[in-house]
């Protein structure tokens, strides 16, 4: 099956055979549930999962 699913637009997660609808949601996981690295707001220390969701809270912390 390689990296596909059940059907042609289901991708499979290489490291625990999660699948998911699509590529975004595939490059999401990996970042959540794969990545231990977390990413750090310079100005408050807050710790995310993800660079999305730093950046999203850069917009409202001062």
């Amino acid at each position: 099956m390689g990296l596909f699913g059940r059907n042609k637009n289901e991708l499979k997660c290489k490291k625990c055979g999660t699948v998911l609808s699509d590529s975004e949601r595939l490059k999401k996981h990996q970042e959540i549930a794969h990545n231990k690295k977390k990413e750090k707001c310079r100005v408050c220390g807050t710790e995310f999962n993800t660079q999305e969701d730093l950046r999203k809270h850069k917009k409202n912390c001062k």
